[in-house]
Formats: structure tokens, C-alpha cells, sequence
């Protein structure tokens, strides 16, 4: 568990293809050997690199904070960024000082070769083990953080994840480097704090190899999370429709119980949603369980998942037109639509999903559903309702279909079927949807 050397680190930049490097700085021990590290490997291996200190505005320390930063970049010359944020202290401060801190880190990893880092340690990752133990995490909880992961348009590397605190200590000794000690780190309130300052000394007191042991289990942890989410893309590849909003029920129930929370959780992750167990147990309950002829919902975040007709559909509500909207299109030019739906094309030339149309005076409407439509081909008039039936559109979409009339009569039904053949046709209609 020896701390990395500058050679290894310049090596594992060089493998990442990273062409600038981001340092979140916060002035503390751990960050500051690392803008050491930096520093040395940019002799090895030339590349841009930032450093960044992102201050809370929990302490009234903060700005001595960021001048000590300061000293040390310019010491370095290295280009040096400090940012203040503004979180939420009501609920809990460490996650959202967390939380606040990647979004302020974010914009400066503005492209795919580019890297931010972190002063994370081995010891950072046995308090992380204890404290998905008590929340009663699974096995990705339980791996703990990973070495690399995507980051807004670039990656997240923890070089010293492997490196324990006191040879972190002895590096910061040798190169007599100054650092910053925040008194907060002392408040046991704080439930790290608490593992920090009581538990974990507890631990390696009694078994001194205690933290390299927990990382060599979270490594095999992490091995099974990675051959988990390996099958689960393929099961979900077999669920997932064409819309990825959607999933096809018949295909997930014939996955066993337990990789179809699976396969739901990744559906849902390509979202960022992160549902409970519990609340997985209420959708495969009240939901996917619920007797055909429902068609119940559960609210997940700002998403709303629904199921009709043997598909599970997530959506985000959008406002519904009003019944009474009329809107007048020449077809000459584009018509933006209402409530964010997007707009309605005549274009020369026919293509996928375009419908056979007479370029003349039309009326957009919304919602009517009670309206008599015949399309092209079919031999009766139904109401437009049934005939969404027979397209098994969502009840929950059907207010936001654009309908389009001349001289009151329903002649196309926006995205779905024309009353006009391809041969009376001189223009077609595409509906592009946001």
C-alpha cells in the first residue's frame, strides 16, 4: 500500500490519454500530496493542469483555505481556480457539500481527455465499506468507490485510492509539504467523523492489516458488481423496446425474479433515477402485478412509471394542450406546437413516418377525441378513440396528439394515419417531436 510515485502516476494519465488534468483542491493533506504528485509527473509526462478549490461556506476558515491553495499552485505554476458554493444545511450537510462540490467540478471536465482528480485513500474507503454497512447497501455500495469512472464529459481518477494515510503522511513529511487540518474533521456528528476518529482506530488497533484486507474484499465486490451489470445489459438488450423509455413486460417476467429488479434498476439508472428496494417492491406489487384491465402508476423523482398494454412506460408528465386550442397552419412553414410537443412539417418529399396530405388551410387541435376519423384505406368512420385503442397509444399521450381538420372534419392524425392516399397526396406531414 505504498503511495504511488510520480513515474506511475504520469504512466497511468498516459494510459487515460488525458491532455489536461483537473486537481480538486481542497488544502488538506491528502490533496496537497497529490498537487505534489502532479506536479513531479508533469516533469515525466507534459500535459495542462487546473487546480480547483471549491469553497462551502461552512467555515470561517475557508478563505485562508483557498489563499494556501493559492500559494502552492503559484509555488508550482500551476493554474489555480477557487469557487464558492452555496448548499442546502437543513438535511445532510456532508452529502450535499459532496454533491455541491461535483456540480461546481463538473464544467471544468469539458472533454473526453480530460481528468479530474481526487485525493480519495484506502482509509477514505473503509469508512465508505462502513457506512454502506449501515445503510444496508448492496454489492455496489458495499464495493466502494472505484478507482476510475466516467465524469461529466471526461473521467474521475483516484490515484492514492490504494495508498494508507500514514505513508500519505510520511510522502507530505519528506517533501516537507504544509497542509491544512479542518476542525470540522473532529466533529463526531458527522457520521465519517465518527468512523474516522473512533471506529476505524478501534479496528486497525486490533488487526493492523484490517484496511488492506476490507480493500482486498471490495475488490472482489466490485469484480461480481462488474459481471452482474454485465448479464443484466444483456437481459435488458431483450427487454428494452425500440423506445428506451419502455420496457416490454412479457420479456422481463421470463428473467428470474431477482434480475428483474435487475434489469429495472439499469433501465432506470439511463435516467439517473436510483430506486429503493422498497420501492421496487411496491412496482412489481401494485404495478406490474395489478389486474389487467388497470393501468396504475408509481412515482419515481420527477418520473412517473406507468404500465399499458404489457409494456412498462416512464415518463415525465408534460402539460396537456387544451381541448379548446385552435390553431390556424397554412402549411407554408413550420407551426410550433404547444406545451414543449414539438412541431408540424409539410414537406415535398415522402419519408418514415411522414403521412400522405393537401397542402391547404388546416386547423390544429388537441384532445377531441369523440371525433369521427376514417383513415386512408380503412372502410368506416370510428371515433378517434377507438381507433387510439387499436393503436394501443397510452390514454396519457393521447391529449397530445396534433389533429389536424379542414373545414372541421378530422382529416390526420399527426405521427399516426391520414384520411388522404399517397396518390391524392402533394405534400406530406412529419410531426418532429422534442
Amino acid at each position: 500500500m505504498a503511495i504511488i510515485s510520480a513515474t506511475e502516476l504520469a504512466a497511468t494519465l498516459e494510459a487515460c490519454g488525458a491532455t489536461k488534468v483537473v486537481l480538486a483542491l481542497s488544502g488538506g493533506l491528502d490533496s496537497m500530496v497529490l498537487l505534489e504528485l502532479l506536479h513531479q509527473a508533469r516533469q515525466i509526462r507534459p500535459c495542462q493542469l487546473q487546480a480547483v478549490y471549491v469553497n462551502h461556506g461552512l467555515s470561517a476558515d475557508a478563505a485562508r483555505w483557498a489563499e494556501h491553495c493559492a500559494q502552492a499552485c503559484a509555488l508550482r505554476d500551476i493554474e489555480f481556480f477557487s469557487l464558492t458554493i452555496t448548499i442546502d444545511s437543513a438535511g445532510n450537510i456532508e452529502a450535499a457539500a459532496r454533491e455541491g462540490r461535483y456540480q461546481a467540478l463538473a464544467p471544468f471536465i469539458d472533454a473526453e481527455s480530460t481528468v479530474l482528480l481526487t485525493g480519495h485513500h484506502a482509509d477514505d474507503q473503509l469508512e465508505t465499506l462502513l457506512l454502506a454497512l449501515k445503510r444496508g447497501a448492496g454489492i455496489a455500495g458495499l464495493s466502494g468507490m472505484a478507482k476510475q469512472r466516467p465524469f461529466a464529459s471526461g473521467s474521475l481518477l483516484r490515484p492514492l485510492l490504494d495508498c494508507n494515510r500514514p505513508d500519505i503522511q510520511a510522502f507530505a513529511r519528506q517533501h516537507q509539504l504544509r497542509w491544512v487540518e479542518d476542525s470540522s474533521n473532529k466533529d463526531n456528528r458527522f457520521d465519517r467523523n465518527y468512523i474516522r476518529n473512533k471506529i476505524a482506530p478501534l479496528l486497525t488497533g486490533r488487526w493492523p492489516a484490517f484496511v488492506s484486507t476490507t480493500l482486498r474484499s471490495m475488490a472482489h465486490l466490485a469484480a461480481q458488481q462488474e459481471l452482474i451489470n454485465h448479464y443484466t445489459a444483456q437481459a435488458l438488450a431483450l427487454c428494452i423496446c425500440a423506445d428506451e423509455r419502455q420496457l416490454n413486460l412479457p420479456a422481463l417476467l421470463l428473467q428470474l425474479p431477482v434480475q428483474q429488479d435487475l434489469v429495472i434498476r439499469q433501465w432506470l439508472a439511463r435516467f439517473q433515477l436510483n430506486p429503493s428496494s422498497q420501492w421496487l417492491q411496491t412496482l412489481r406489487e401494485q404495478v406490474i402485478e395489478a389486474r389487467q384491465d388497470a393501468m396504475p402508476e408509481l412515482v419515481l423523482a420527477d418520473y412517473q412509471v406507468k404500465r399499458y398494454h404489457q409494456r412498462l412506460y416512464l415518463i415525465q408528465q408534460k402539460a396537456q394542450p387544451a381541448t379548446s386550442c385552435r390553431i390556424a397552419w397554412s402549411m407554408q412553414a413550420s407551426l410550433i406546437l404547444p406545451a414543449g410537443l414539438g412541431e408540424l412539417v409539410a414537406c415535398n418529399e415522402q419519408g418514415s413516418g411522414r403521412l400522405p396530405m393537401h397542402r391547404s388551410e388546416h386547423s390544429v387541435v388537441f384532445g377531441q377525441l369523440s371525433l369521427p376519423f376514417k383513415p386512408a384505406g380503412q372502410a368506416q368512420h370510428k371515433p378517434l378513440k377507438q381507433w387510439f385503442k387499436l393503436w394501443q397509444l397510452p390514454p396519457w399521450q393521447r391529449g397530445q396528439v396534433p389533429l389536424l381538420l379542414q373545414q372541421d372534419k378530422l382529416v390526420a392524425v399527426a405521427g399516426y394515419a391520414s384520411a388522404v392516399s399517397t396518390i391524392q397526396a402533394d405534400c406530406w406531414l412529419d410531426w418532429l417531436q422534442n
